[in-house]
């Protein structure tokens, strides 16, 4: 009756290498321990092991809830889509691969807008095939141009009809009429030189102070603040320093 009892318990052992699979086990038990045990430590091998995340569809920046809820459970409601708070957050979702698709909405986050679309630039030369599209509620046709030549990346009404915003979002690159130049050209980006000085505009540096570290002239540095202004549609540069102060305030997109 013992040689039958010890019989089954080592069958039992075989059937437990051969279910978890693991042939670097550097421990035995007695052939008399209970079978529970064996279980339990299967239980804890699949608690500890390290499964790998599936990989994400969409990152939505943004804390307003009925939009990440509009486009979470209506837009996206087969994708795998993560909801980021912050720009840092979303940053660290970005190393994975394949890359997912990114949403902002610059309505939507904490930081002032100018700091938001500084980030996006320095996203497009990290990730030069990154896919983003930015939304805003923008009533300012100037602030929306501005917005949509700081960066390659389109920019969406999020005010629209579902119908409408659907089709927008699902498009590779959404124009819009704010991308129309006053000339009726298409905007083209800011160059690096034309953001840093409106970058440090913004930040409420004279033009003087600008110009001493840049190395350019005074003239040189309004010269290319008239350009900015011309190409957005604002008056003068008067007009567009202000917009820039807008801008470097909390939830400025909102003018």
């Amino acid at each position: 009756m013992l040689r039958v009892t010890e019989d089954l318990y080592i069958a039992a052992r075989k059937r437990r290498f051969r279910r978890i699979k693991n042939g670097d086990l550097t421990h035995f038990h007695s052939r008399l321990t209970p079978i529970v045990f064996d279980r339990i430590e299967s239980l804890q091998q699949q608690m500890y092991a390290k499964q790998l995340p599936e990989p994400l569809d969409i990152i939505l920046v943004t804390s307003d809830y009925y939009l990440s809820l509009a486009l979470t459970e209506h837009f996206f409601k087969f994708q795998r889509t993560h909801v980021c708070v912050n720009l840092e957050e979303a940053e660290v979702m970005l190393q994975q691969t394949p890359q997912p698709r990114v949403f902002i909405d610059l309505d939507g986050v904490s930081e002032p807008a100018i700091d938001v679309l500084n980030m996006i630039r320095q996203w497009q030369q990290t990730w030069p095939r990154l896919n983003m599209m930015q939304l805003t509620a923008c009533r300012c046709m100037e602030v929306a141009r501005l917005i949509d030549a700081a960066s390659i990346f389109p920019v969406v009404e999020r005010r629209l009809r579902i119908t409408d915003l659907l089709i927008l979002l699902t498009q590779k690159r959404a124009r819009q009429d704010w991308s129309i130049a006053q000339d009726g050209s298409h905007l083209v980006p800011l160059s690096k030189r034309e953001w840093n000085i409106l970058l440090a505009v913004a930040k409420g540096e004279s033009l003087k102070t600008i110009a001493a570290s840049f190395h350019k002239p005074y003239h040189s540095v309004v010269y290319t603040l008239g350009r900015v202004a011309a190409r957005i549609g604002v008056g003068n540069n008067k007009s567009l320093i202000h917009l820039l102060n807008k801008l470097s305030c909390t939830s400025s997109a909102k003018v």
